[in-house]
C-alpha cells in the first residue's frame, strides 16, 4: 500500500472513551489532512456515517499531539459503528 493508497481506516485505531469514542490517527498523517476530514464530518459533507450514527454524536473534536492526532467523537456511539464509518471514507490520505 503506498502513501497515496491509504485512508483514514487504514492509519488509524477507534476506542471507547467515556464521552464517545476516540480515533487515533499515527503519526505519519498530516495533522491538517485529518482536521480536514473532520470538518466535512461536521459540516455534512461527508457521507461515510449513517443517519443512525450522525444523530448520535454530539460533538467532534481534533486534538494534536505527539504521538499523533486523535478525533474525539463525543455521543452514544460504539467503536464498530465508528470503524464501519472509517471503512466507507475514500478519501486518502
Amino acid at each position: 500500500m503506498s502513501c497515496c493508497d491509504r485512508t483514514i481506516k487504514d492509519v488509524s485505531t477507534v476506542q471507547k472513551t467515556a464521552e464517545g469514542v476516540a480515533v487515533h490517527v499515527d503519526n505519519s498523517v498530516e495533522a491538517k489532512k485529518v482536521f480536514a476530514i473532520v470538518e466535512n464530518c461536521q459540516t455534512g459533507r461527508c457521507d461515510c456515517m449513517s443517519a443512525e450514527t450522525k444523530a448520535k454524536v454530539t460533538g467532534m473534536e481534533v486534538v494534536q499531539g505527539e504521538d499523533g492526532t486523535q478525533i474525539h467523537i463525543a455521543g452514544d456511539l460504539s467503536p464498530e459503528e465508528i470503524t464501519a464509518a472509517m471503512a466507507r471514507s475514500t478519501k486518502t490520505l
